[in-house]
């Protein structure tokens, strides 16, 4: 009598290609994984000395984010805000402007869509709608006070930098990756 072995087709094969199947696909996400945390930033407000390059604050932001730059004038030793929000492009855009004097570096009429009311006893220029990509601002030595306002804060910015230095304002791209891993350089 002869023994016959019954043979299936696949039987064998499956559990082997399975698992392949597997290891592939889990290599595959990781590496779209780590793909993704290369590619993609996070927008953040930054302020970069200008002598050198060095960036000294960053911040996250968002489309709709607002912050207030707030100095002492130095002729009319009166406070003044300048209101910013970033836009859907991630730039930012001068909003409004507080003031409580007319005067020298102050404005004295409005353009396009701009409106002016009084408010508490200050004087409100609103909807300026002039779109930065980035500014400089000179960090004033006795009078000015410069500060910057965001989610509620206030930071003086000759915390960040020498009073008299030249500091850039811009909204920059960090890598997921550095975000993730702490790489803000300040985020108050």
């Amino acid at each position: 009598m002869m023994n016959v072995t019954k043979r299936v087709w696949g039987a064998v094969l499956t559990p082997v290609f399975h698992r392949a199947g597997v290891w592939l696909l889990a290599l595959a996400a990781v590496t779209l994984g780590v793909v993704w945390l290369w590619a993609s930033t996070v927008p953040v407000l930054s302020v970069t000395q200008v002598s050198d390059g060095q960036v000294v604050f960053q911040s996250p932001v968002h489309p709709g984010s607002r912050f207030t730059l707030t100095y002492i004038h130095s002729i009319h030793r009166t406070p003044v805000e300048e209101i910013f929000f970033v836009n859907e492009n991630k730039q930012m855009v001068l909003d409004a402007m507080v003031f409580e004097s007319y005067g020298v570096g102050m404005p004295t009429s409005l353009e396009g869509e701009e409106t002016f009311r009084m408010a508490d006893g200050k004087m409100r220029i609103e909807h300026i709608d002039r779109t930065l990509d980035t500014f400089e601002l000179r960090i004033g030595q006795v009078i000015a006070d410069h500060k910057l306002l965001l989610r509620g804060e206030e930071i003086p910015l000759s915390a960040l930098s020498e009073p008299g230095s030249a500091v850039r304002f811009e909204i920059d791209r960090l890598h997921v990756w550095e975000y993730v891993k702490g790489g803000l350089r300040i985020d108050r």
